[in-house]
């Protein structure tokens, strides 16, 4: 990796430019032959292997100001430490296939989502290993993580379910409210901020003992208004969309309402906003209104970009700025409107993505794997998240200068801080120095397909008995050539299976002690990064079995596995078999006695098998549901959902959808709480409520279908009518 400071180092250029490509290309060829996560401290010794016992806490020595990055090219993320923009960790997913993942991160936990196929997957950074993956299918989610907590989201059903950050199971029964939801952000004190529209709120919810609760709503707007929020380190800021005003509200105080300089209409922010201002982004008008100290003075102020294009502007350390995808670079802005500093990403294509956190700001551009670090004083390093992480001793950058002093003159524009926006300086062009694609590497330019060992075999099922564990994982990603091995490590010992194999029985282990196991695939390219089962304890003692095990298709992706609780047990194993060939999910875990297993193959058969576990994951009985077959035959959406209001009658309407064999209709509003859901038979396309003295409503319209199968939902427009 190359860090490039925007000050000049007094360096002859040529010689730094040779010395990056020398070392560029010994980077690469280092890189080729790793994969998953890469431990290196500079100038020290490796004191462990990646995933090795004795890596424990050694992560946050280099964690200080540091965030993760992803790179598409190399289907990694990187984290990159804000203080030297120096790569010291890497997170291989192969699996990822080159797309964009998300990334959310907090010091304990990685969480890497792959929105084109809804999977998740969880990287315990204190054990250095991929510990849990999740399923979500496509739609509306996110997975969201804070200090200590950690939710996943649905936005268009309003569903939130607290998760184990490592495992990625649900930890308690999931909080549900009437959706669309906006938004989505914890805040320092670990309180979730949600925008409701449907009822004009904002929602401050906190996880406790497992279970998500509301604990704050605040009135932002009226119901149904389009809002958006943004969450500050302690608190929110919700918009109405539809005036002037905006809401700024936390824990412990009262909410307080600010009149914008201009309608907030067209108006975006970042999810998360780091420090004492905020900066709303007018999308249609190329303009950035920004509110300083919201619950003091309410400084307001708006000024014109003056540069079409611009993307969503974050805020940081009193400037703002702003993305410009088309050109690869990202203009800073005083908040009178100033224009500041420029960085410039080289060979930048895509979406750049801003994200404030550790006292730097952070730039990215994952689809050609370039990116900057920005630090307090506006000053921008350059970084390669293409590049492996230094070796031990190893040093590549030029040594930093010292920072400016806060104040100080800009420096004339330089690599990284070009303020005229023009032709990038000497050393950052394309194709120059150690930017993405640049380099001599083995394979690199030959046309060949990159090879390399398998991804992690994620997740681990760990069920203990009598001085005994038997472990069991899916088949690892593997593209490049066939699993020859897995290799299992604990705290006392190790073995090796058979590629063919994806279980196997750990004995002799001493009852009353926790272990925790690693697995590792091997193939002729080497072995891949390490997978970690949860911890557990063997015992003799060992709960009763569940009873009733039933299964009912929720559609033709997902099932819902219910079952009566065991005694003794303290969470419970849903193991998922497929009839035919077809693919099944991997086990899932819940504290639960009902669960809901998602990534299920329309038309297929499926049989569902529960074992209760005690503590410490000690296995029980197991208990086996019928077959259940998906449906195939998919429900369409209704079309062409209004209300209508004549006197004392409420009249929904809408048009009929494909393969519908019933209709659910949802009622919504200030008059919501005087009407009850109620249901249509499959030729229906109307219903009628009748109403008392409430005067807003809106309805929702479900299309049911075969096998249980529904649509998405399609709501009518909010409106309030007068007797």
């Amino acid at each position: 990796m190359a860090s490039r400071q925007t000050a000049p180092s007094g360096t002859d250029p040529a010689e730094r430019s040779r010395s990056r490509r020398l070392l560029g290309t010994l980077a690469r060829r280092t890189r080729a032959g790793s994969s998953g996560l890469v431990l290196s401290l500079m100038a020290t010794a490796l004191v462990s292997t990646a995933f090795g016992v004795g890596a424990l806490g050694r992560s946050d020595e280099v964690s200080d100001g540091a965030a993760w990055l992803w790179s598409a090219p190399a289907g990694e993320a990187v984290r990159v430490n804000g203080n030297n923009a120096e790569i010291d960790l890497v997170a291989s997913l192969p699996e990822a296939g080159g797309g964009r993942v998300e990334v959310e991160q907090n010091d304990d936990y990685l969480i890497l989502t792959d929105p084109e196929t809804g999977k998740v997957t969880s990287v315990d950074l204190n054990e250095l290993g991929f510990s849990g993956k999740l399923e979500l299918g496509t739609g509306d989610f996110g997975v969201v993580l804070g200090r200590d907590s950690a939710v996943v989201i649905d936005r268009e059903g309003g569903e939130i379910r607290a998760v184990d950050p490592a495992t990625l199971q649900a930890t308690g029964a999931s909080l549900t409210l009437e959706g669309p939801l906006v938004g989505g952000a914890f805040d320092d004190s670990d309180t979730l901020w949600v925008g409701a529209p449907a009822q004009g709120h904002a929602v401050g919810i906190r996880v406790t003992d497992g279970e998500a609760a509301v604990t704050q709503t605040v009135a932002v707007a009226s119901p149904g208004a389009d809002i958006g929020v943004t969450v500050f380190d302690d608190g929110a800021l919700a918009v109405d969309r539809g005036s002037e005003q905006v809401v700024a509200m936390r824990d412990g105080d009262d909410p307080v309402m600010v009149t914008m300089p201009a309608p907030m209409d067209d108006s975006a922010m970042p999810a998360r906003t780091r420090g004492d201002m905020a900066a709303v982004t007018k999308t249609e008008d190329d303009g950035i209104v920004t509110l300083l100290h919201p619950y003091g003075a309410a400084e307001t102020s708006y000024f014109p970009v003056g540069q079409p294009g611009g993307g969503i502007a974050v805020p940081f350390s009193g400037r703002v700025y702003v993305p410009f995808d088309e050109e690869g670079l990202v203009r800073s802005y005083a908040p009178d409107g100033r224009e500041l500093d420029t960085v410039t990403l080289p060979g930048a294509e895509g979406a750049l993505e801003l994200d404030a956190r550790e006292g730097s700001l952070f730039v990215n551009a994952p689809d050609t794997g370039a990116a900057a670090v920005v630090d307090e004083t506006g000053r921008a390093t350059l970084v390669d998240t293409d590049e492996a992480p230094p070796g031990p001793g190893e040093v590549r950058a030029d040594t930093p200068e010292a920072a400016p002093e806060p104040g100080s003159p800009a420096t004339e524009p330089q690599p990284g801080g070009n303020p005229e926006g023009g032709d990038a300086p000497e050393g950052q062009g394309p194709g120059q120095g150690t930017g993405p694609g640049e380099g001599t590497g083995e394979g690199e330019g030959s046309g060949e397909e990159p090879t390399g060992p398998p991804g992690a075999p994620t997740p681990v099922t760990a069920e203990a008995g009598d001085g005994e564990v038997e472990l069991s994982w899916p088949e690892a990603y593997s593209p490049d050539a066939p699993v020859e091995s897995y290799e299992i490590t604990w705290e006392d010992g190790e073995t090796t299976v058979d590629g063919s194999k994806l279980h196997t029985r750990i004995t002799g282990l001493d009852n009353g002690t926790a272990y925790r196991f690693r697995v590792r695939a091997t193939n002729e390219h080497g072995t891949g990064p390490a997978a970690q089962s949860p911890q557990v304890t063997p015992s003799q003692e060992a709960p009763g079995s569940p009873g009733a095990v039933t299964a009912e298709a929720n559609g033709s992706e997902s099932a819902t596995v219910s079952w009566e609780g065991a005694d003794n047990a303290v969470d419970y194993l849903v193991t998922t078999s497929a009839e035919g060939g077809a693919s099944a999910p991997s086990d899932r875990t819940t504290g639960q006695t009902s669960l809901e297993v998602t990534g299920l193959q329309a038309g297929a058969t499926y049989t569902f098998t529960v074992t209760s576990r005690g503590p410490g994951g000690v296995t029980g009985e197991s208990a086996t549901s019928a077959s259940v077959t998906m449906p195939e035959e998919q429900v369409g959406d209704p079309s062409g959902v209004a209300h209508s209001v004549s006197g004392s009658t409420v009249t929904v309407t809408w048009t009929a959808a494909d393969n519908a064999e019933g209709y659910r209709i949802t009622p919504h509003g200030d008059g919501a709480v005087f009407l009850n859901e109620a249901s249509a038979g499959a030729g229906a396309t109307s219903h009628s409520f009748s109403r008392g003295d409430e005067r807003c409503f809106s309805f929702t319209v479900t299309a049911l279908g075969p096998g249980g199968t529904e649509s998405a939902g399609v709501r009518s427009a909010p409106a309030c009518a007068r007797w």
